[in-house]
């Protein structure tokens, strides 16, 4: 990804002026902390302009309404103090001009206002796009006073820039740079670092950034320096501009590019661009999120099981209990009272050891040791229950790390979210879904592909004879077979839905995976959780 420019910034500002001017802007939100949507209306259409001022992937464009759902706005309930200041004195407002003074990456927007006593007066609101030191501030251009930022700027923050209310607003500290409009090629030449070339460029030169400068190297064939210079001169003049996209959204393009998609003005590059990256960026945190807090409740569960296998591993001490309460029965007459430890024959003909309580007869002795071989023995049942249900939940949740890796948009993430916090929702309601299907030999074969699907399926398109396919101890997709009418599914297609069951699995890539199927009656929700079900009959295959 690379990042919003000088140059693409003043490109949107020359295309998008005319609509601007005289615009009026009828709604104002601001989705998070880095973010604002104004709704404005101008020339019989109204566009949302998005501002985005978070420092890794700063810019502003119009939205489309197919990139707005990309961006995966969550609007807060009550607005942040910010949009309510906008709404308080530019919501309604008319613009009457917009800016990006010389060079900079600041955008400028002047509003007329008038006061409690309806005195006129104009409004700036400059949108600062400059990486981590993004910003919105809104000052009065008459006064130069700011009202309000969106982050204030102390002086513990910045030594050279202070930005909060009552404060006079002022500009960056402009970089030492130069046009390239207004230096000759020999000049130029002894400028340019043969060694890197693109680096030196862009240092000394407004509007020039190395990607760009590379880009451009790239399409000089021949390349001679000379050629270059030349084309960063068009460039900074902003003439014969064609913007477009890589394919694999790498990069975006002013200039024609050869490989790329074309886009029809440089708006349209901006807001397909940074909303592509914007929703890889929310599917990542999601999947980040989301891996995190099933990976914590995992590492409770692997501790449990640890406990749970510790226990079961004590069934050889309790037998030694039990061995030793039957040698003391069998030996009743040869121990006195008293006894704090007597030698006996096991029955194997060898000597053992046996501490005694003194205070109690051997019969007491005994039923002491029995006791202690009962409870050890009942805890160890417990624990194998025990240890049942936790290889279960380590299952649920190994298949929502699956699910969780595998997902492709923002809603399934979401539902696993949802699925994970254990919401009213989850338990009690099932959403209509979208569930993939192949016909096989005239057969229907479902396959879910995250954890509301699975539950769709099985609670929703299911019916007790049709046949239910997971694979064995491993996460994976749900899969049922239909049945029609009353005829059994053949062998041909359960092979292929146990196909399909690796096929989407954590086992997909393992040579041989073992996939169990039964019918649909036999299988049970528990715990309230989407699609973790307990079985019964099952028929193991290998595939």
């Amino acid at each position: 990804m690379i990042n919003f420019d000088a140059l693409t910034l003043k490109l949107f500002y020359e295309e998008s002026a005319d609509f601007f001017e005289g615009a009026k802007i009828q709604k104002i939100q601001q989705p998070s902390r880095s973010e604002l949507i104004f709704n404005i209306r101008n020339l019989g259409e109204t566009k949302k302009l998005y501002i985005n001022f978070n420092p890794n992937i700063y810019h502003i464009c119009f939205m489309s309404g197919e990139n707005e759902t990309k961006r995966n706005f969550q609007m807060p309930q009550k607005a942040p103090m910010f949009c309510m200041l906008l709404r308080k004195y530019i919501q309604n407002a008319k613009i009457l001009k917009i800016d990006v003074p010389k060079y900079e990456r600041i955008f400028e927007i002047y509003f007329e206002y008038y006061n409690e006593i309806n005195e006129k007066s104009q409004l700036c609101l400059a949108i600062e796009l400059m990486g981590k030191y993004s910003n919105v501030i809104l000052y009065n251009y008459d006064t130069n006073v700011i009202i309000g930022c969106a982050h204030n700027v102390s002086s513990e923050k910045s030594r050279e820039r202070e930005l909060y209310g009552m404060l006079p607003y002022v500009y960056p500290v402009k970089q030492k740079k130069k046009n390239i409009l207004k230096t000759d090629f020999n000049t130029f030449k002894e400028n340019v670092d043969n060694d890197d070339i693109a680096s030196s460029i862009a240092s000394k030169y407004h509007y020039l950034t190395i990607s760009l400068i590379q880009d451009i190297i790239k399409i000089i064939h021949p390349f001679s320096l000379e050629d270059l210079f030349y084309k960063l001169q068009q460039i900074a003049s902003r003439k014969d501009f064609s913007p477009c996209i890589s394919i694999d959204y790498s990069k975006y393009y002013v200039i024609d590019y050869p490989n790329t998609n074309k886009v029809k003005d440089i708006n349209s590059m901006i807001d397909e661009y940074f909303s592509y990256h914007q929703h890889n960026f929310i599917i990542d945190n999601l999947k980040s999120k989301i891996t995190k807090q099933v990976n914590a409740k995992l590492n409770k569960l692997y501790n449990l099981k640890t406990k749970q296998e510790q226990q079961i591993g004590k069934i050889d001490k309790a037998q030694q209990w039990k061995n030793k309460a039957d040698i003391i029965m069998a030996n009743l007459y040869y121990i006195k009272q008293g006894t704090k430890k007597t030698e006996l024959t096991d029955f194997e003909g060898n000597k053992i050891e046996i501490e005694l309580d003194e205070n109690k007869n051997p019969t007491e002795n005994a039923n002491k040791y029995y006791e202690m071989y009962k409870k050890s023995k009942t805890a160890n049942e417990h624990a194998t229950e025990m240890i049942k249900e936790t290889n279960s939940q380590i299952l649920y949740y190994e298949e929502l790390l699956y699910f969780t890796q595998n997902a492709e948009n923002i809603a399934d993430l979401n539902d696993i979210l949802s699925e994970i916090a254990e919401t009213k929702d989850n338990k009690k309601e099932i959403f209509n879904q979208t569930i993939d299907y192949m016909e096989y030999e005239g057969y229907r074969i479902f396959v879910g592909k995250n954890k509301k699907q699975n539950d769709y399926i099985l609670s929703k398109l299911s019916t007790g004879e049709d046949l239910w396919f997971h694979p064995l101890n491993a996460a994976g997709a749900h899969v049922i077979v239909k049945r029609n009418n009353k005829e059994e599914i053949p062998e041909a297609v359960i092979l292929k839905a146990a196909q399909l069951t690796k096929e989407y699995s954590s086992q997909k890539n393992n040579s041989k995976t073992s996939i169990i199927y039964t019918k649909r009656k036999y299988i049970k929700k528990a715990n309230n959780k989407l699609a973790f079900v307990t079985y019964k009959n099952e028929t193991e295959i290998i595939v």
